[in-house]
């Protein structure tokens, strides 16, 4: 009983709960926003309206809170739409509305998914005003959004572009706090990665196309965090590394492309330095709490030094302060080691690993960074001497390069570490008995290197207080001894360099130079060292006291060189003259006769070796005297192959010896007096003139060897071109690599020879000068300029050794004589007419002669101007060169010439230099020109466009249309000197005018190269250049061009469709993309098409040439090749799905219309005289015959894939982008006649294409007549589809029934019974289809 009065008695008792209003949910929501949603069910219809109403930017985020469950519940789709409008439209949203809604954006019901991409907009563009400390929880939610996944690539990359700083946007908040701020977000980033494999690859997609713009900092922390994570670690920093890499094949492109925006390169520009802040920056806030993305740098550096970039040498020179790829690891890598600890182990053993597995290209840039770490870290690297030693102990094993390298870049720890040192010396030690040449090579290198850096140690020891130093009177005889002592100590090791092969001497003699170069207190020694050896080679009383035929051998029938006696030579000499120099306090009256000072060993009453060798060279240059004047060399005349070999040698030998002696008797001209000077003039003269001889006769056993070996290219690999081993070739080729001159003494020479010039010219206007005297200096002239053209080649490569490379101050004072030799032989009016006397055998000799010394000048004025010899000081050369021009320079040069505007209008004076250096350059290629001197005007061609890069634009177009005019107004016969006049017009005419001047100078081809009775034409009118001769040469060129436009197009095109892609992106999240990057991209796409349409013109020429047949199949390959690229331009104008369809800008449109009507159609007629040309029955390479119908399918099949495109693009877009098209009738298959006749019969239905002898302006194929026309139209396939697009069928499909009905005989009965019948039926057809095209072409004429 008790149990069922309860029940009955609890109502009676309590009073029962009222609803809930409007009101009190809203004050719940404060509190609880998720208790306030549990009781919005319970609320009547007009509350829910009026909370809903309420809800604006200005509500508490409790209030908010609710909107989700508010549109669940399903209120009026205008009141929802209303609120959602009204929220959307608020200029601004506090840092709570906005955390709010990123919140609630996931939890929006089906129904009202699609407003997620406003409110995303409107969370992304507001994120600049939001609090600094609201941002993470922000970003925080806006992750979650992304994992949901709703939109996960446009929040990434609005992530991206906030905090990497694009677009103007910033975390307002001092720096600490920003990096804090990052910090978070980064954390959150690397946790919802982990949880969330999709949205991973989601994050790298973002980041790979925010690097499409500019990779920023927070970029390259965000994909360091992510990747720790295993899975991704090979993603994350891949994209990183082709980041940079991109950067810079971008930045190298948009300085390559003429015809690129201004706007695009600046841009460019200004990614490359954004990435390499990027990269660098990661680094140096890994410091400040990142240190988890350690690993990952380290992982990166070394994958950037890896980087098998093909244009590794451009990007040395990419100037603006662009660093390459390697360069960036480099300096990632040392700033980790300098600041973080415990990635120093990871970095040697990389390093380690590195060194001994890749190849030795691939270890330049790795040991580059240890010569990095162990000059810019020594103390450190000490405790890593360990590791250094595991790498010697492979120094038998490594390449030459890289083991030379490898001691380079240890040996400054040697003067910390004395153990490192003595486990080098041993390591040397095993190396020198090692059978291969490269060992012994880089072992000898290694023990030159290691005595150099101990006699640096010597000069400035950092481990020594002052309170240890020596006194002044006592340290340089401590240093002496030390020195001495290595030098003794390594001694046995470089003597047995001595018994091995050439090369191994050659590397040991310039050593012992550097070494006595970098102290001279050890030339004693190194004199009592070559002493015994040089008594192998030289006999004191004898008559000729060189042994030259011992210097070569004979074995297996190869003569060899056993000794190279010129280097040896100049190695003594050397040592000699600078142990002169440092011994100021001897007396100089003992030696007089050959111009040394005694030494102290002879003053202390022993004979020392300097004493010997001062001797010997004397006795050899009195022999040399003697022997040079009476003409007794003493060469073999015995016959045969070996003796003309063994005289062959003997010539070279002695070319080394006489420019040893050169060298040093123009040593003494310095310090010689007026009367002791001319007797060392007539001197060189004479050695100089002996050594022209030697060359002559050097010439001419070359030739008898290669004459009776039956070869004329002299022994040289028919592959590499490159001499082949223990020939006379390779002979000459190690004569070549010698340097023996010395820069004073070089000096000296320019000097004398400018003098023998000026005394030359007087003579010639005053009196008749003697021959021999003639000769002689014009053997002068020929032989500095060799000697300094090598220097400046030597300057230029990085290889070349530190004594030859001098600083700007020295270098710029040695080109001051050099300079007037080189414009008194550019200056020179006399090499027109050659020379007036009456043996024109001799004039013909002088006339070759100044020829080859006029090559020369123009060389060595070449490699002067070039960037790695005059480095950042190009200006002060020119104005150097122009300084030691004549006086009357001016008056020389033909007034025509001269375009007096370009150095008038200039103030400033580097830029007037450049305009008058120009100027003669001018004047001296008319002058070539005129004579025909083919490596002349190379020559001169490439001063011009060097020199030409260093104007502006603006200016720059004025020397390209004085190259225009050469084009027009200079008549060539010379192939080649056309071929380069044109290339100097176009690389000198800035776009788009380098194009149309292809364009005229194709058009002007067309009508020389045109098949037919009707063209009788030699030459061209508008172009003189152009004639009979020329004209193959000139269409080559003109594909070259068209090759390098499409080239650039193809990465034009790349950077085009990713601009494409971020502007559907932003569209996607109703953003709008920004001024600056729509206007970029709208004139990248006029540039593009613009250049492409000016290709299509040069194209359209072509094809109505008659082309040879190489000729002809490059055309082929560069056609198939730019409608691939039409192609790709046509699928990026379609808009993805979900994105609006644009209509194609008025340059696509044009663009398509040249295409269609003036290369489509040309092209066939080409094809079809291509193959009847392979039909023809004649004797042809079957190779080029493949190659030939091979290029033919692909063509075609580029064109109608291009087509589809366009016939897709015009149905989007309601344009007819085929208007005109014309038919196909060439193709590159045959089908025969049975299986044709079985094909018809299975059908059913006769072929549905006239065939090509119909005529051409028929009613089914007339020129006008659209792509459309050509579809088959078959009556069960005529749908709604077919209404709209006309039963469009592809060219291919369409096509082949024409093939088949063109391949069917005329005479065959089956065409004439179903002739009438077809006929019938096609006319229906196409009368209809043409009626319902021609209304559409015309209503599209009506709207434009």
């Amino acid at each position: 009983m008790s149990a069922t009065t309860a029940p009955a008695s609890q109502p009676s008792s309590q009073q029962p709960t009222p609803p809930p209003t409007a009101e009190a949910v809203l004050r719940q929501a404060d509190r609880d926003p998720s208790g306030a949603a549990a009781h919005l069910p319970e609320l009547p219809p007009d509350a829910l309206s009026d909370i809903f109403a309420s809800l604006s930017a200005a509500s508490p985020a409790g209030h908010l809170a609710l909107l989700p469950v508010i549109l669940s519940l399903s209120p009026s789709p205008s009141a929802a739409s209303a609120a959602l409008a009204t929220l959307l439209s608020a200029p601004a949203w506090p840092s709570a509305t906005l955390l709010a809604v990123a919140s609630l954006l996931r939890d929006l019901p089906p129904a009202y998914r699609n407003r997620v991409p406003a409110f995303l907009g409107k969370i992304l563009s507001l994120l600049p005003s939001a609090d600094a400390q609201d941002l993470p929880a922000l970003a925080y939610q806006l992750l979650l959004l992304a994992s949901k996944p709703l939109h996960p690539r446009a929040v990434l990359a609005g992530l991206l572009r906030f905090f990497g700083g694009r677009r103007g946007a910033r975390v307002r908040a001092p720096p600490s706090i920003a990096r804090q701020v990052e910090g978070t977000v980064l954390m959150n980033v690397a946790f919802v990665v982990k949880q969330d494999p999709a949205l991973a690859r989601e994050v790298l997609a973002a980041v790979k196309a925010d690097a499409a713009g500019a990779l920023s900092g927070f970029a390259v922390a965000v994909l360091l965090a992510v990747a720790r994570v295993r899975r991704l670690n090979e993603g994350a920093v891949g994209v990183l590394r082709d980041a940079a890499t991109v950067s810079r094949r971008d930045y190298r492109m948009s300085r390559r492309c003429k015809w690129l925006p201004d706007c695009m390169k600046e841009e460019y520009t200004r990614a490359t330095h954004c990435v390499e802040k990027g990269l660098l920056k990661a680094v140096d806030e890994s410091i400040v709490g990142r240190e988890h993305v350690v690993p990952s740098i380290v992982q990166l550096g070394f994958l950037l030094l890896e980087v098998s970039d093909g244009e590794r040498a451009e990007e040395t020179g990419l100037g603006e302060g662009v660093m390459s790829t390697a360069e960036i690891g480099i300096n990632m890598l040392n700033s980790l080691f300098e600041i973080h600890e415990m990635a120093r182990n990871e970095i040697i053993e990389q390093c380690k690993f590195r060194i001994l597995s890749a190849k030795p290209q691939q270890s330049a840039p790795v040991l580059r960074l240890l010569g990095c770490l162990t000059r810019g870290h020594p103390f450190p690297m000490l405790e890593y001497i360990a590791h250094l030693k595991e790498l010697l102990d492979n120094f038998s094993f490594m390449n030459d390069k890289v083991s030379t390298g490898l001691i380079s870049c240890i040996l400054p720890l040697t003067k910390f570490s004395s153990d490192l040192k003595d486990y080098i010396i041993l390591v040397v030690r095993k190396a020198m008995f090692k059978r291969e040449d490269m060992v012994r090579i880089a072992a000898t290198n290694a023990i030159v290197e290691l005595i150099i850096a101990e006699s640096r140690k010597n000069e400035a020891n950092p481990f020594e207080d002052s309170s240890s130093q020596p006194s002044s009177s006592q340290h340089p005889e401590t240093q002496l001894e030390f020195g001495r002592g290595l030098f003794q100590e390594l001694s046995g090791l470089l003597r047995r360099c001595l018994s091995q092969q050439t090369s191994v001497k050659e590397v040991l003699y310039e050593g012992l130079i550097r070494i006595v170069t970098s102290d001279s207190s050890t030339a004693g020694n190194v004199l009592d060292f070559l002493w015994p050896h040089f008594l192998n080679y030289y006999t004191e009383d004898a008559e000729c006291p060189l042994k030259i035929r011992s210097c070569f051998k004979v074995e297996n029938a190869k003569l060899c060189i056993v000794e190279p006696l010129d280097c040896l030579l100049s190695c003594i000499s050397r040592i000699l003259r600078i142990q002169q120099s440092s011994n100021c306090e001897c007396p100089h009256d003992a030696y007089k006769c050959f111009g040394f000072a005694a030494s102290q060993d002879n003053e202390a009453g022993r004979t020392s070796s300097t004493d010997f060798f001062v001797r010997a060279l004397s006795s050899i240059q009195k022999y040399l005297r003697i022997s040079l004047t009476e003409d007794q060399q003493g060469q073999s005349q015995e016959a045969g192959s070996l003796s003309s070999e063994m005289a062959h040698c003997h010539n070279l030998a002695m070319l080394g010896i006489i420019e040893v002696f050169v060298d040093f008797s123009a040593s003494k001209l310095e310090k010689a007096s007026d009367e002791s000077k001319e007797m060392i003039e007539n001197e060189i003269l004479e050695l100089v003139d002996a050594h022209s001889g030697f060359e002559r006769k050097r010439s001419n056993c070359r030739e008898k060897i290669a004459r009776r070996k039956g070869n004329a290219s002299d022994a040289t690999d028919k592959h590499t071109n490159e001499p082949k081993e223990n020939s006379n070739a390779s002979l000459q080729k190690l004569h070549e690599k010698r340097g023996k001159f010395l820069d004073s003494t070089l000096y000296e020479l320019s000097v004398m020879s400018v003098k023998q010039c000026n005394a030359d010219s007087y003579n010639n206007c005053s009196q008749r000068p003697s021959q021999t005297k003639s000769n002689q200096s014009s053997y002068l002239v020929s032989f500095v300029l060799k000697s300094f053209l090598e220097l400046f080649k030597s300057l230029a490569t990085k290889d070349s050794g530190n004594f030859r490379i001098k600083p700007y101050e020295d270098l710029k004072e040695l080109i001051q004589p050099i300079m007037q030799l080189i414009w008194c032989l550019l200056l020179d009016s006399n090499q027109e007419n050659g020379s007036t006397r009456r043996n024109m055998t001799q004039a013909k000799k002088n006339m070759e002669c100044k020829k080859d010394q006029l090559y020369l000048a123009l060389a060595c004025l070449k490699e002067l101007l070039e960037p790695s010899v005059s480095r950042d000081h190009s200006s002060d050369i020119i104005e150097v060169i122009l300084s030691s021009a004549p006086p009357n320079i001016e008056d020389m040069m033909d007034a025509s010439e001269l375009d007096k505007n370009d150095t008038t209008m200039v103030e400033d004076r580097s830029t007037k230099n450049v305009h008058v250096l120009l100027n003669i350059l001018k004047m001296l290629y008319a002058r070539v020109l005129s004579q025909s001197l083919l490596r002349e005007s190379e020559a001169v061609t490439e001063l011009i466009l060097g020199v030409s890069r260093k104007l502006h634009l603006e200016q720059r177009r004025l020397v390209g249309n004085w190259a225009t005019d050469l084009c027009r107004n200079k008549t060539l016969q010379s192939p080649s000197m056309a071929r380069e006049v044109l290339k100097l017009a176009i690389h000198l005419t800035p776009a788009q005018d380098d194009m149309i001047l292809v364009c005229e100078i194709a058009a002007e081809l067309k009508k020389l190269m045109t098949s037919g009775e009707n063209n009788s034409r030699d030459s061209s009118d508008a172009f003189h250049i152009i004639n009979c001769k020329t004209k193959s040469s000139l269409a080559a060129v003109c594909l070259q061009i068209v090759e390098l436009s499409l080239t650039e197009l193809d990465w034009g095109l790349g950077k085009l469709k990713s601009m494409l892609t971020l502007g559907y992106d932003s569209a996607n999240i109703d953003e709008d993309q920004p001024a600056d990057e729509r206007a970029q991209r709208l004139a990248l796409e006029e540039a593009l098409y613009s250049r492409s349409t000016l290709v299509v013109h040069v194209l359209s020429s072509f094809a109505h040439m008659s082309l040879k047949d190489t000729q002809a199949e490059h055309f082929l390959k560069l056609t198939a090749k730019f409608y691939k690229l039409l192609t790709r331009m046509s699928k990026s104008q379609i808009a993805p799905k979900g994105c609006t369809q644009c209509i194609p800008s008025l340059k696509f449109q044009k663009l398509a219309e040249v295409t269609c009507r003036m290369l489509t159609s040309p092209l066939y007629d080409f094809v079809s005289s291509v193959q009847q040309n392979l039909e023809a029955p004649r004797n042809r390479n079957l190779a080029k015959i493949r190659r030939e119908s091979k290029c033919i399918p692909d063509l075609i099949y580029q064109i109608e894939d291009y087509e589809k495109y366009l016939i897709q693009l015009s149905k989007l877009t309601k344009v007819n982008l085929l208007r005109h098209a014309k038919r196909s009738v060439a193709r590159d298959f045959r089908i025969e006649d049975k299986s044709e006749e079985q094909q018809q019969e299975e059908d059913g239905t006769p072929a549905n294409a006239v065939s090509s002898d119909d005529g051409p302006d028929g009613e089914a194929g007339g020129p006008n007549t659209p792509v459309e026309s050509y579809a088959d139209e078959n009556a069960s396939s005529e749908s709604e589809h077919d209404e709209d697009t006309g039963g469009l069928k592809t060219p291919v499909e369409a096509n082949a029934d024409d093939n088949i009905r063109s391949s069917i005989p005329c005479g065959s009965p089956m065409q004439e019974s179903e002739s009438n019948e077809e006929g019938e039926i096609l006319a229906r057809r196409k009368r209809a289809k043409t009626k319902q095209i021609v209304q559409d072409s015309d209503e599209e004429m009506e709207d434009e």
